[in-house]
């Protein structure tokens, strides 16, 4: 099950280029794989038996076993019937799905166990073939639970600051397709950043 990256900050290289931007929600990485043969072998799993967090594997006794059950509820019987049926699909054994997993109070991955949680589906990693691009991800899941379209063109200076100054939670994340790949990069609000600044150090402050 393929590891989600970390998203670098924006960078001049994409100036000019023309991007997807969607809301970045704060909370923590989550991710489900889905396997074309376990789909076939057992409708009880709906292709899905795999789950992690960005860095492991959850187990039972793992807090965020909780973002499983969500998952579960909330995509994995129509993600299983698309991934099957969409053509955009076909030929494709193994598909990672990525979402953030958060709450009400979560913050730079930090959360309240004892509120409730969601996941948002914002990514999927096609096996021997890349991440989805962000025009078809739109097209083909808007109807789901997804980040919100924020903006949609060029990025450009002006585009970076006016998400700096913006009211956002926590930013956005920018995906665009050069030579057929998917390239991305994040932009943080300034308010966020001094939260982080405020309530874990500048240390901390200075990774995003």
């Amino acid at each position: 099950m393929k590891t989600y990256h970390i998203i670098e900050k924006y960078s001049e290289i994409d100036y000019g280029k023309h991007i997807h931007a969607f809301d970045k929600i704060d909370g923590s990485n989550f991710r489900a794989e889905w396997d074309r043969k376990l789909s076939k072998k057992s409708r009880f799993t709906m292709g899905f038996k795999k789950f992690g967090t960005r860095n492991e594997i959850i187990s039972k006794n793992n807090p965020f076993v909780e973002a499983v059950g969500i998952f579960e509820n909330k995509y994995a019987e129509d993600l299983d019937q698309i991934f099957k049926d969409n053509k955009t699909f076909r030929g494709i054994d193994r598909i990672t799905v990525y979402g953030e997993f958060y709450g009400m109070n979560s913050f730079a991955g930090i959360h309240d166990w004892k509120e409730s949680h969601d996941v948002v589906m914002f990514d999927l990693f096609l096996y021997k073939k890349g991440f989805l691009s962000p025009v078809e991800f739109i097209k083909i899941f808007s109807k789901f639970d997804i980040p919100i379209v924020r903006y949609k063109g060029l990025l450009t200076e002006d585009y970076i600051e006016s998400v700096k100054e913006s009211n956002l939670n926590e930013g956005i994340v920018y995906k665009g397709v050069e030579n057929g790949k998917v390239f991305m990069g994040k932009i943080k609000t300034n308010e966020w950043l001094e939260k982080v600044k405020e309530k874990l150090g500048i240390e901390e402050m200075l990774k995003y």
